[in-house]
């Protein structure tokens, strides 16, 4: 029995590895192309150095100095951003500066829905185009890491899992 596992992977073990690593492959390509757009390097002054209301009608940074930043952006209407957004509760806040922007909102109404429905617990800021345009936002939900210099190390588009976050936000930091 031993003999015939081991021949089994023989076989099969490198075309199941071969696949995996196509899979990796496909995936980054995908991931790399639909972030083409987000803003890359230093955040806008304006971003790094001007408060953004909150949905809870205050102010707040959208980075910190003390912790890498992860940006999530969403639009109330988007589905994909619907399944993802709780995802994002899980990230410790110890290590990270969780912040979310709602961007594409007619009324602070719709906003605050969306995140009643979906249990998002993050500091919610209110963006309008400017910071649209600012980030190169161009599809819902996307994501960034911003460094403790205000620099961002890493930007994405899609769904992403708990562990994907998990992953990302610690590979952003190394």
């Amino acid at each position: 029995m031993l003999e015939k596992i081991k021949s089994f992977l023989a076989k099969r073990g490198f075309r199941w590895l071969r696949d995996l690593m196509l899979l990796l492959v496909l995936v980054y390509a995908v991931e790399y192309w639909q972030s083409r757009h987000l803003t890359k390097g230093l955040l806008p002054e304006f971003l790094r150095t001007e408060s953004l209301p909150t949905l809870e009608a205050h102010t707040r940074s959208l980075w910190s100095p003390d912790h890498y930043t992860v940006l999530y952006v969403f639009a109330p209407w988007c589905g994909v951003c619907r399944g993802s957004a709780a995802n994002l509760n899980s990230l410790p806040k110890d290590q990270f500066h969780v912040v979310s922007l709602a961007l594409s909102w007619r009324e602070a109404k719709e906003v605050e829905e969306f995140v009643q429905s979906t249990g998002l617990k993050t500091p919610i800021l209110m963006g309008k185009e400017r910071e649209e345009a600012a980030l190169g936002i161009q599809s819902y939900p996307s994501y960034l890491v911003i460094d403790r210099e205000g620099r961002i190390v890493k930007a994405w588009s899609g769904y992403t899992t708990t562990v994907g976050l998990f992953f990302k936000g610690y590979w952003a930091q190394l």
